[in-house]
Parts: structure tokens; C-alpha cells; sequence
């Protein structure tokens, strides 16, 4: 059984179908094409990142395999007490944070997206990074900012984000489409 989402659709309904649910997100997408040069489809995250219903998580909390973005509150990096050292290092002043995941069902493509910039580092032993498989950004896409693509075995995750510039963003956890 995937980790996927059968909500979707009634999060679409419920935002009237729209990507962008949030006022500031609507003046920012002025250019509906900014969004379109991902190499893979980001439709799903944006329209989980827009949901009024987006759960708040602390850093440190487990993701739910109900819904799996959230918003994921961050520390200032000095205070964010990391797990391992991050594999490129934040710069001063930006914030860091992790996220549990729950173990997948079925072992495959996955990928975690982030609304905004900063890296992103996964394990799953809490102390090893794993390598990614591909990435993809688009400076410029209100909403999603990269999607980086992993390949995960069936034992918990660990997500760590560093870098980021603000104490919050979105994150998503999702099987590769």
C-alpha cells in the first residue's frame, strides 16, 4: 500500500480547485508558467501546501501517513540540535528542523518538497545521510521552491532541513508519481 492520498481530491474542492489557496500565494503566482519547469509534477504538493487543513508539526514530530505535508516549524540553526551534522553547512542566522517518518509499506521512489529554499538531508538510521537520486528547483514558483527524490527501504525516516531562512515551511514526504 502506497503513502498516498485520498483527500486529495477534497482538497481541491474544498480550495475551490484552486493551487493556491492563500491570498499572498495568489499575488505571487503572476506568472502561472513559473511553476512548470519542475522535472516532475508538483501539482499534488501544491495543492497539499495550500490546504487550509495543513497540519503544524514541531520540529522533532512524526509526520501522519494521512496527510503527509505539513507545516514544520523551525529553530534557528544554533538552537535546532540536529541529529548529525547537515551535509552542506547552514549559513548564520537560518533555521533547521526534523521531521519523522513513519515507516513506508513499500520500499521505492519517494520525494521530499519543500515550499521554500534550504537543504534537506535524509536518513534512516539517525545517523547516515542518504544520497538523492535527483532534485529539482524552480527559483521563482510561489509555493514550492525543490523536490528532491530519495529511495527508501521500509525502516523509519529522518528528514533534517537546514538552511532555511524563515521558523517555518512546508514540507511533503510522498511517493514519486
Amino acid at each position: 500500500m502506497r503513502r498516498t492520498l485520498p483527500i486529495l481530491a477534497g482538497l481541491a474542492l474544498a480550495s475551490g480547485g484552486a493551487l493556491y489557496s492563500s491570498t499572498a500565494w495568489a499575488q505571487e503566482a503572476s506568472d502561472p508558467a513559473a511553476c512548470t519547469g519542475f522535472d516532475w509534477p508538483i501539482q499534488r504538493e501544491q495543492a497539499w501546501f495550500a490546504a487550509p487543513s495543513l497540519p503544524r508539526l514541531e520540529s522533532g514530530a512524526t509526520l501522519s501517513a494521512e496527510m503527509p505535508g505539513a507545516v514544520l516549524a523551525l529553530k534557528p540553526i544554533a538552537e535546532a540540535d540536529l541529529p548529525f551534522t547537515p551535509s552542506r553547512e547552514p549559513k548564520p542566522g537560518t533555521f533547521g528542523g526534523t521531521l519523522r517518518i513513519p515507516p513506508m509499506v513499500t520500499p521505492g521512489l519517494y520525494q521530499v518538497t519543500l515550499s521554500d529554499s534550504a537543504w534537506i538531508d535524509v536518513s534512516q538510521d539517525g545517523e547516515t545521510t542518504r544520497k538523492p537520486v535527483a532534485s529539482t528547483m524552480r527559483p521563482g514558483c510561489p509555493g514550492v521552491s525543490k523536490s528532491v527524490r530519495f529511495q527508501f527501504g521500509t525502516t523509519p525516516i529522518l528528514v533534517v532541513v537546514s538552511g532555511a531562512k524563515s521558523d517555518s515551511i512546508r514540507i511533503a514526504v510522498s511517493p514519486a508519481e
